[in-house]
């Protein structure tokens, strides 16, 4: 009972400070196509591993004259994420991740002249506590704490094409920090657990907290996210997931600086961004190569 209150809470008060900061804001919006492949393998008993691939487009802001309102129109951003987990037992996960990288565009609609890239490492330790509540309901909370080394914006025209050769410049300056708290719950519908073809509904809440020195105060809250996705677990030999749905993310564009010893705002917005999200889930990536390995034993 005490945990459900906790989330009920946590989930309450996320929304009523999103409310609160939007009502003092002006609100601008931009609509996203994000997809997600999530690569999960056994290393030896309670090691696990795991790869995400992360590939993002979206649409021109809403306050950019002459804007487009086509999630696909941009390209945003490319994340790669290796994970090395210890699964303590069933309800906790310590996990590393050792060395991250986002690669994020600004299009040249929005910088008024080329297309902006900036390159970004990461290294985020984590803790995942699972729990199950009315004997089918998975509840899921993760703390997550980022150390960020943002590179230097460079413009470029190059294409679509793969090449990570730009903005690969960084300054102690662009150190930054953030915690990120995650709640999930995860509801079968057909079955009691996420065994083959089960559907099911998960919907999470994740708030972000700009931490360090290079973090000023109108930036601490950096960013809340919600989705809620329908997901389908197949009746096949090779364990996969799929999920799709809906995300609101309200990330903070709030802008100021010192002006003859006073505090000024020069910008004053929040943007929302609606989501159609996509995941794909390879929950024992191990096994495509156990089922290759016994294809080509020799007759006995």
């Amino acid at each position: 009972m005490k945990q459900k209150i906790i989330i009920s809470i946590f989930l309450l008060g996320s929304l009523k400070a999103t409310a609160q900061t939007t009502d003092t804001k002006e609100v601008v919006s931009r609509n996203s196509f994000w997809t997600e492949t999530v690569f999960n393998g056994v290393v030896k008993n309670k090691w696990k591993w795991q790869l995400d691939y992360q590939y993002r487009r979206t649409s021109d802001l809403s306050d950019m004259k002459g804007h487009s309102n086509d999630l696909f129109k941009n390209n945003f951003q490319h994340v790669y994420r290796p994970w090395i987990h210890y699964q303590m037992n069933e309800n906790v996960r310590l996990s590393l991740s050792p060395l991250g990288f986002w690669e994020t565009y600004t299009s040249a609609f929005e910088t008024g002249s080329k297309r902006i890239v900036q390159p970004e490492f990461r290294i985020c330790p984590q803790v995942t506590l699972t729990n199950k509540i009315f004997d089918r309901v998975i509840i899921d909370q993760r703390y997550r704490y980022e150390f960020r080394w943002l590179g230097s914006k460079a413009n470029t025209e190059r294409p679509e094409f793969l090449d990570y050769s730009y903005g690969m410049a960084f300054h102690d300056n662009q150190r930054k920090m953030r915690m990120r708290y995650f709640l999930r719950a995860t509801i079968p519908l057909n079955h009691k657990t996420l065994e083959k073809n089960t559907l099911y509904i998960t919907a999470w809440n994740e708030l972000f907290i700009g931490l360090g020195k290079n973090t000023a105060n109108d930036k601490i809250w950096d960013q809340n996210r919600s989705f809620i996705l329908l997901g389908y677990k197949p009746k096949w030999e090779f364990p996969m997931r799929f999920e799709i749905g809906y995300s609101a993310i309200y990330k903070n564009m709030f802008t100021s600086k010192i002006i003859d010893g006073q505090f000024v705002e020069t910008g004053h917005k929040i943007e929302k961004n609606n989501i159609l999200q996509v995941y794909v889930i390879f929950e024992n990536f191990n096994k495509l190569f156990k089922r290759k390995a016994k294809q080509i034993e020799p007759a006995k």
